[in-house]
């Protein structure tokens, strides 16, 4: 999302830098060659918590030499990183803007934990110009919680759908007069996208054939794929690891299956949506719901198995209503992201297309 964002930016005329730890990434081919690329030095080892604390005095060289008008952070991790960087800089003109692209709060966090990670997101919204989060129902949540920085919150669109994406999904027609249902999930193979939930429920879907592919990799692979032999449905699931660019499996799958346990306001089924695809999801994200919602299509608990199950079984039988839900997502386009983090800077009084005044985006 940064790099298109970045992109798009710079596409417009902006002075637009990527900041990154890691400039040879699998998605770094993306980057467009109006942007400039600036490598954030960071430890060899440790996880990325450790890099984002170890980095935080070389990023404050950086805003101090580059001293650019505002800094856009990529997400959750880095927004803390990035205001204490500010602030040793003695930069303080430069305005901060955060993202928040995960929930908070997250299913069965409760007590002194979720009181704690709550006070640590506010001080950290405090430390802020503007924290944007990814839907209005986001942002509204974050505002009830965190009241003392309910003035930082706003929601913007993320740079989710390509026009590449629509071109595609119009063009491609999903499995037209296949009597096998194509599925797909994506998703890195952890806990939070809970596939376990999904291959319980596709055990569950008898009524009619189908297969599902899996993009992404993980820690649990080798565990869930012992799990489909175990149901009986290993020859049904296809494993494919890690894929760049997923939307040509959109355009050749029915339906996308969401399981995941939380999320902020997902990608994938907007990409999904995008391409002519059907969606199919848990009741993990509140901006993705209403958009569900708002299509006639309800949201299935999370990890509720035989709900998840009966939610597939009756998305095959209704079959594809492409119209609705490709016009939902076109609304998440990157062109329309762009206009919103531009007015972002402009309601922070920064004027992006002033001469000699850099915009940079921190990945």
């Amino acid at each position: 999302m940064a790099i298109l964002l970045a992109n798009g930016m710079a596409e417009r005329g902006v002075d637009t830098e990527l900041w990154l730890t890691r400039t040879n990434g699998a998605l770094s081919g993306l980057i467009s060659d109006k942007v400039v690329v600036r490598r954030v030095p960071g430890p060899k080892r440790g996880g990325r918590g450790t890099a984002l604390f170890v980095q935080i005095p070389a990023l404050a060289r950086m805003l101090r030499q580059h001293a650019p008008r505002a800094v856009f952070s990529a997400g959750n991790q880095s927004n803390l990183s990035i205001a204490i960087a500010r602030a040793l800089s003695g930069r303080r003109g430069i305005k901060i803007i955060q993202k928040i692209t995960n929930p908070v709060i997250r299913p069965g966090m409760s007590g002194l934990s979720a009181r704690l990670r709550t006070l640590r997101f506010e001080r950290t919204a405090l430390a802020g110009d503007r924290t944007l989060c990814l839907s209005e129902a986001d942002a509204r949540a974050c505002r009830a919680a965190m009241p003392r920085a309910a003035p930082r919150f706003r929601s913007v669109r993320n740079a989710y759908v390509t026009s590449a994406m629509i071109d595609r999904g119009l063009a491609l027609k999903t499995n037209a007069g296949s009597k096998i249902a194509g599925l797909l999930s994506i998703g890195r193979l952890a806990p939070q996208k809970d596939h376990a939930t999904l291959l319980k429920a596709l055990a569950k879907v008898r009524q009619t054939e189908w297969s599902l592919e899996i993009l992404g990799g993980g820690e649990l692979r080798r565990e869930l794929e012992e799990l489909a032999r175990g149901l009986g449905i290993d020859s049904q699931v296809y494993f494919r690891g890690f894929v760049d660019d997923p939307s040509l499996h959109f355009g050749k799958s029915d339906i996308l299956v969401l399981s995941s346990r939380w999320e902020g306001l997902p990608a994938v089924p907007l990409e999904a949506m995008a391409c002519g695809c059907q969606v199919v999801a848990t009741d993990c994200s509140p901006g993705l719901t209403e958009i569900l919602r708002s299509c006639g299509q309800a949201v299935v608990p999370i990890g509720d198995i035989d709900a998840l199950a009966q939610a597939i079984d009756r998305q095959i039988s209704s079959g594809p209503d492409f119209g609705q839900g490709r016009e939902k997502a076109s609304e998440y386009s990157v062109d329309s992201s762009i206009d919103d983090h531009l007015a972002v800077l402009t309601e922070l009084g920064v004027d992006p297309f002033s001469l000699r005044r850099k915009l940079h985006s921190e990945s």
